[in-house]
């Protein structure tokens, strides 16, 4: 199983050290809720925190924001009418806003709110309402289900708090969908509820924010429901209520609002009349327009039956992680809830505080029971809906087995006064001698989803045949998991958006532009810094302005836009990389290094004249993200100054290769990849950079020198009549905002150090499984080895085309092909070139993926593996002049 989504923007986390948490625990009087997001490593609270999609997203620019009448609240309840059934809708603030109303227009005076849900307490209690809970004690599965019994005879007797003689008679029935968050209502139990409500002429509320969860267990565990989809039994759920109330902020995964739904116009006609006196208009209700829209879609999106499964796989498996390790606990729909008191035992008050900022202090993980300070004795620790991948999951686990093991360090709170509510509590606190847990994960949480394509196998099929086994031609929303490329493909971070939006259109200068040329001269050391549209512009104007017709082009391996700019220049490509680097099966570290007894060779005899530069790639795309060893960039940079040709570097994977170093080199073992990266770029002249890669950006290019002025000028002249502005290179001011950003961000050593083993961990599974691909594992991208793994078909008939087709039919995984197709032919003879690799790349975007993609990858590729005798070669239907590898179309051989 894996994510039904892929990630389309992160958010980064904080890991503050040791040191630093002590003092921020200490100066939030040892009180967690005091700590603010920046001080946090991983939050693990459901409530407002879960990954919206970005439609939701997207709603937030379209909502309408009228005092009447909005748009947005049209969308809302038809969303309402969609998922629930319901004719009408009160939207509202929030839970607070829902639980106002109730009570002040349906519970009569001094009446009782009978009740499933020790979490409606904390609202009702200062009010003065009483909240008796009925659960079925004898209940083991739907432990949420009212005694229907007791229910009943409180209803006909009344109930009291403490004194006999203060009766209040049961004004309304609630029952809370996963009652606080740990107990499941059954389906069968609730129609009871409402035939015992009807009967005695009260109504029943229902809250419904966690009722995606509540649906799902009922479907795996209650009679008859088996195999139901979701939406279905959450409609049915709903539709047994008189009342329903949602906390946006839960399963329809917006950060704020709610609402109240029902069927009854009388009931409608007295929430609208009471709306305006507590929350606002009846058509907003106390939330904005935007807000209204973020809901409205979460709402109808919550209900899809890969999500929900998802979501209940993760809870569920961290659950175990936990269980499995003897920490004590309750289950949870959404996580674990500790049970402090048997975690720490020998403190006997304020033990959730104290559990609480133990976990904080050793980890930096936050995981607090809000609220009323007297209420229970658990602690829970919920997931965030869809923004912790399982690998950080699992790691939250283990920090938390780690206290677990060392738990009897912990020392008890003094609290410094009399308090009732747990934000408001302050306390004096001896540190235990407890050592840290240390995170090796991705650096990042979810911020926002995109959902992919899920074509079942038949429709895939059709779809590679209307692409003419090209995936280039296929379109995005067939594709489940997309490796085509790393191109344009990253996440963004929460940051980087944030300085797109904040950018001022200009014209001509700006300060993004000036921030941009800052960060890269601060990186690269250069002083000159173009901005182009994309990567292959900056190839153009490089080729344009330092070949002459006839000059020959010495490179680590072709890429395909390099080549052939330099071709459309005049110049000739000449391969110089290592041998190894031609050998899929060598374990060579430093497959992307120049050959310098090569580069004599053509000295020799052409002259160093006849060289126009070296064309210089870091982590090697077509040998498989090959990373070039800092011993070579200085070889490369000592014969360059002997014979007076400069070096360029395609320096789009950069920072790729820098962590390569980093873990390859013992030398550079404790260097940071910022250190470097910077080391790297010394020993070159200037470089050309596609942004779309290790700059974290969507669009954009970079073109650079050193010191050399004229060239610069020369580069400046071509710009402006191909690409743009000198200051924009035709980009807009937004995305050279978002270009800066980006450059910080990739020289974070936890991010690019998770990126990189990401890969690897990609290519080992592949390894354990006996499939052939390029080793080592690169930095960016898995080659499968075509000619390996499908022996039987000659390169003129295009294995790896056929072999990347055949993998998007049999999972849903779209890769590249990057071998016979990809090289094209030989211009004098018109025969392919038939290289020596023939292989199909798997390319991982930049915070895209998590492991459990990868795992998921890997078992498709092998099954068709297991079926590899029985494919066959392609041939062309159509072929372009250039590139053909985009555009050309195949069919199956006979």
């Amino acid at each position: 199983m894996h994510e039904p989504h892929k990630i389309k923007t992160v958010r980064r986390t904080a890991f503050p050290n040791l040191q630093e948490r002590r003092a921020h625990l200490a100066r939030a009087d040892f009180n967690v809720l005091r700590l603010t997001p920046e001080q946090i490593t991983f939050d693990m609270c459901s409530w407002g925190s879960g990954a919206m999609s970005q439609e939701q997203v997207a709603g937030l620019y379209i909502g309408d924001e009228a005092y009447a009448g909005a748009r947005n609240f049209e969308h809302l309840a038809a969303s309402v009418r969609e998922v629930f059934g319901h004719a009408h809708v009160c939207p509202t603030h929030n839970q607070l806003g829902n639980i106002k109303l109730v009570t002040t227009t349906i519970l009569p005076e001094r009446g009782a709110v009978a009740s499933n849900s020790l979490n409606l307490r904390d609202p009702l209690k200062p009010r003065g309402i009483l909240c008796p809970i009925f659960r079925n004690h004898a209940e083991t599965v739907f432990t949420g289900d009212l005694d229907l019994a007791e229910l009943e005879e409180s209803i006909e007797t009344g109930v009291h708090d403490c004194n006999p003689d203060d009766m209040h008679p049961i004004g309304i029935v609630h029952v809370e969908c996963f009652a606080d968050a740990q107990h499941p209502v059954s389906l069968a139990n609730l129609r009871a509820v409402r035939e015992l409500a009807d009967r005695h002429g009260l109504r029943l509320w229902l809250d419904a924010s966690r009722i995606v969860e509540n649906a799902w267990y009922v479907r795996e565990h209650e009679e008859g429901q088996a195999g139901r989809p979701i939406a279905d039994i959450v409609r049915d759920l709903a539709r047994t209520a008189h009342l329903v109330q949602i906390d946006g902020a839960q399963d329809a995964r917006a950060h704020t609002g709610g609402f109240l739904s029902t069927d009854d116009p009388e009931v409608y006609e007295k929430l609208m009349n009471e709306v305006v006196v507590y929350e606002g208009l009846h058509t907003y209700g106390g939330m904005a327009g935007r807000t209204m829209e973020v809901l409205a879609r979460g709402l109808v999106e919550m209900v899809r039956d890969d999500q929900v499964n998802w979501i209940m796989h993760q809870a569920e498996r961290f659950t175990a992680r936990l269980r499995e390790a003897g920490v004590p606990l309750e289950r949870g729909c959404d996580g674990a809830y500790i049970k402090v008191d048997e975690f720490l035992p020998h403190i006997d008050k304020y033990v959730k505080d104290a559990f609480s900022a133990a976990l904080y202090l050793v980890s930096g993980v936050r995981a607090v029971n809000p609220g009323m300070l007297y209420r229970d004795r658990l602690v829970p620790v919920q997931i965030p809906r869809l923004a912790l991948t399982n690998r950080q999951l699992d790691e939250v686990a283990d920090a938390i087995v780690h206290l677990w093991k060392h738990r009897d360090a912990v020392q008890p709170l003094e609290p410094l006064g009399q308090f009732r509510w747990r934000d408001e509590v302050r306390y004096r606190w001896i540190f235990p001698d407890i050592p840290e847990y240390r995170f090796d994960c991705s650096p990042h949480v979810i911020h926002t989803i995109e959902y992919v394509g899920r074509l079942d196998r038949e429709a895939r099929r059709r779809a590679i045949e209307e692409a003419g086994y090209n995936t280039f031609l296929l379109r995005s929303e067939d594709v489940t998991i997309d490796l085509l490329t790393d191109s344009g493909t990253t996440a963004m971070s929460t940051e980087q958006w944030a300085r797109f939006e904040a950018a001022v259109p200009s014209i001509g200068a700006s300060r993004e532009y000036a921030d941009l040329v800052s960060v890269l001269q601060d990186v690269f050391g250069y002083r000159y810094i173009l901005p182009t549209h994309q990567g292959r512009a900056a190839e153009h104007i490089l080729s344009q302005i330092c070949i002459r017709p006839g000059q020959f082009v010495p490179g680590n391996m072709y890429f395909t836009t390099t080549k052939l700019h330099q071709e459309m220049a005049g110049g000739v490509f000449v391969d110089v990389i290592v041998d190894e680097a031609h050998e899929p099966e060598s374990d060579f570290p430093w497959k992307g290094n120049i050959d310098i007894a090569k580069l004599d060779r053509l000295v020799e005899e052409h002259g160093a004249d006849r060289i126009a530069y070296i064309s210089f790639e870091h982590s090697v795309n077509m040998a498989g993200g090959q990373p070039v060893s800092m011993d070579n960039m200085r070889e490369v940079h000592a014969w360059s100054r002997k014979h007076g040709v400069p070096v360029y570097f395609d320096a789009t994977r950069v920072a790729e290769n820098a962590v390569q170093i980093q873990l390859k080199d013992p030398r550079y073992r404790d260097v940071p990849v910022r250190d470097i990266l910077r080391e790297m770029m010394m020993y070159g002249d200037g470089c050309t950079v596609s942004g779309k890669k290790d700059f974290l950006i969507n669009i954009g290019g970079v073109l650079a020198f050193r010191d050399d002025a004229e060239l610069a000028r020369k580069a400046e002249e071509m710009l402006r009549v191909y690409e743009g502005n000198v200051s924009d290179g035709g980009l807009p001011v937004a995305d050279l905002a978002a270009i800066a950003q980006g450059v910080r961000e990739m020289q974070d050593d936890a991010y690019i150090r998770a990126r990189v083993l990401q890969t690897r961990y990609l290519g080992e599974l592949l390894m354990e499984m006996g499939i052939p691909i390029v080793t080592p594992p690169g930095s960016h991208a898995i080659f499968l080895d075509a000619r390996r793994f499908l022996p039987h078909i000659d390169q003129d008939e295009f294995p790896a085309q056929r072999l990347a087709a055949e993998i998007y039919v049999e999972t849903g995984v779209r890769a590249m092909e990057r071998g016979n197709v990809s090289k094209g032919r030989n211009p004098e003879t018109g025969e392919n070139y038939r290289p020596k690799l023939e292989l199909v790349r798997l390319t991982i975007p930049r915070r895209v993926y998590t492991d459990d993609h990868m795992r998921a990858v890997a078992e498709g590729i092998r099954r068709v593996w297991e079926r590899r005798h029985e494919i066959r070669g392609l041939r062309f239907t159509y072929e372009p002049a250039r590139l053909r590898f985009f555009q050309g179309r195949f069919e199956p051989v006979d």
